[in-house]
């Protein structure tokens, strides 16, 4: 046998490295995929808190409107602070006219005292709404919040906002608003699953860039 042919042990065994190797990474995928709705879901508990937060933006959704103004009533916060992106067309919101006077006109349909209702626009988009919100927080020297989302948004917002609130001390949390998609049967539809792939590759790569 020539010096430099491999033989049939050696090529088994290589094949066995390979072959683990595959089903190793085919079983990590697997198990990270059937996770995707625990890896989305905040587990910080909501408390009491100096404000409630909500992000008005294109994908604002009026649930979220309606889980904010109950959580007031109940006396979760004093205040809600309403961080504010200009709409496009896909907005279900309903805005006309001036936009800070429309969300507080809506809120205070939903019987929320429209003076304890705070209006921000950036209109630098919604990334800067974490950055706001901490010069907020630093100016009315608030410690906490409780950020209204979306149920398997959730992990991702509390991500974003932790990594700038935190340094300064100020505490964040997530009431989830539910989407109506079971953590069991997300896979069986097909807009349950393209809605929850497309946000756990936003989650990783978050993780994966260290925010």
């Amino acid at each position: 046998m020539a010096s430099g042919a491999l033989s049939v042990k050696d090529f088994l065994d290589k094949a066995k490295l390979v072959s683990y190797g595959f089903f190793g990474l085919l079983i990590l995928l697997l198990i990270l995929f059937f996770s995707a709705p625990y890896l989305l879901v905040s587990k910080a508990d909501p408390k009491k808190s100096d404000a409630l937060v909500l992000e008005a933006i294109e994908t604002g959704k009026k649930d979220k409107f309606k889980q904010a103004a109950a959580l007031w009533k109940k006396g979760l916060a004093p205040v809600i602070v309403i961080l504010h992106s200009p709409p496009n067309q896909d907005s279900d919101l309903g805005l006309v006219g001036d936009p800070t006077a429309s969300l507080q006109t809506y809120l205070a349909s939903l019987g929320v005292d429209e003076t304890k209702i705070l209006v921000y626009t950036v209109e630098a988009g919604p990334q800067e709404f974490p950055k706001t919100l901490l010069k907020i927080a630093l100016d009315r020297q608030w410690k906490t919040f409780l950020l209204i989302g979306k149920e398997y948004d959730s992990a991702t917002l509390l991500k974003l906002y932790r990594n700038v609130l935190e340094p300064a001390g100020i505490y964040i949390a997530v009431s989830k608003v539910s989407e109506g998609i079971g953590s069991w049967d997300w896979f069986t539809k097909p807009k349950s699953l393209e809605s929850i792939l497309g946000r756990l590759s936003k989650h990783l790569y978050l993780i994966l860039l260290g925010n």
